[in-house]
């Protein structure tokens, strides 16, 4: 045990002596020790002191700088259809008292029924002053539909159906006999009377030439009814005085070149006749778009009358022939 001790104290006086015997280590030892003792030091006189202690000086960031995407906004959730509320409309103005005690018009029925006509048991529509202008600002019916409708004029007791006329009217010198002409204008006259806003009409007046009636431009061409071009065709109508030849083609030529459904056709001129071939030229250029109807003026009693051209043609168009005794007229 005593000799374990002894070993001990020997080895630890060996250490202590080598420490401080080596030169180097004793300056580096006396180094770090000045040096802490400086360090104490200086805090220590530093602690008393006044001053800003650097406040005045400007300190700056540095570094790299990160921009954020902005963050999108919160879509909304949609509103249940409950709760929904319309927005507010403006308040209507109110009506006169005059339209407000007006009772309400009833809407015509636009049926396929009432399109097409009454029927047998059906009673038509009453005409008010809004229906009644709209009638006279349609067009003429196709022929196709007019079969159901009332005839709407006549001439010499021959009734029709159309809505597009043509009076040729023969006006040679041989229409003075027995006051013809003057016959054949009044019953034009009375005829065209019977016309409404609904109808178109020509007038051709012909003998070696044509006459057309005119409008106000100077143009012949086919015309509404109206009451102004009813009251200038009077007036034509008055004016015509009748002398000359007759040339019966060129003015039914004349007179299919309007697209009428309608053609009356008068003359006392059985002679010259219209040939086969003009016959057959006026049912081609027709092709049984319009009826002609013939009225034959003559100076014998009807049961002596032969049978001539105009027989033909109004047979061959769709049309009726009449004849009239010419003495008639005189008596």
């Amino acid at each position: 045990m005593t000799n374990l001790s002894g070993v001990r104290m020997y080895s630890h006086q060996l250490h202590h002596d080598r420490f401080w015997t080596s030169p180097v280590a004793f300056v580096g030892s006396l180094c770090v020790h000045a040096l802490l003792a400086w360090l104490i030091i200086t805090n220590l006189n530093s602690c008393g002191k006044k001053g800003d202690f650097g406040s005045a000086e400007v300190y700056r960031e540095v570094g790299i700088r990160y921009e954020t995407p902005p963050a999108e906004a919160p879509q909304e959730e949609p509103t249940p259809e409950s709760e929904v509320t319309a927005p507010e409309l403006p308040a209507l103005p109110e009506l006169p008292e005059s339209m407000a005690e007006a009772p309400l018009t009833e809407l015509p029925d636009l049926s396929p029924q009432s399109l097409i006509g009454p029927g047998p048991s059906q009673s038509a529509m009453p005409k008010t002053e809004t229906s009644q202008a709209i009638a006279e600002a349609i067009p003429a019916a196709a022929p196709e539909a007019t079969a159901g409708i009332p005839s709407t004029t006549k001439f010499f007791e021959i009734a029709t159906q159309g809505r597009v006329l043509l009076y040729v009217i023969d006006c040679s010198g041989s229409m003075s006999r027995n006051n013809s002409f003057r016959q054949a204008k009044s019953e034009l006259m009375a005829s065209l009377q019977r016309l409404d806003g609904t109808h178109k009409f020509q007038i051709i007046f012909y003998n070696d030439s044509m006459f057309e009636f005119r409008d106000n431009r100077g143009k012949p061409e086919i015309h509404w009814a109206t009451a102004a071009n009813m009251s200038r065709a009077q007036s034509f109508v008055s004016e015509m005085d009748n002398s000359g030849g007759t040339a019966h083609f060129p003015a039914l030529t004349k007179a299919l070149s309007y697209s009428p459904e309608v053609i009356f056709f008068l003359t006392d001129a059985a002679e010259p006749a219209m040939s086969a071939k003009e016959l057959d030229e006026i049912r081609r250029k027709n092709n049984g778009r319009a009826a002609i109807h013939c009225i034959e003026f003559g100076i014998q009693p009807s049961d002596l009358k032969l049978p001539n051209f105009l027989q033909k043609l109004a047979a061959q168009n769709g049309g009726t022939y009449r004849y009239r005794d010419t003495n008639e007229f005189s008596r």
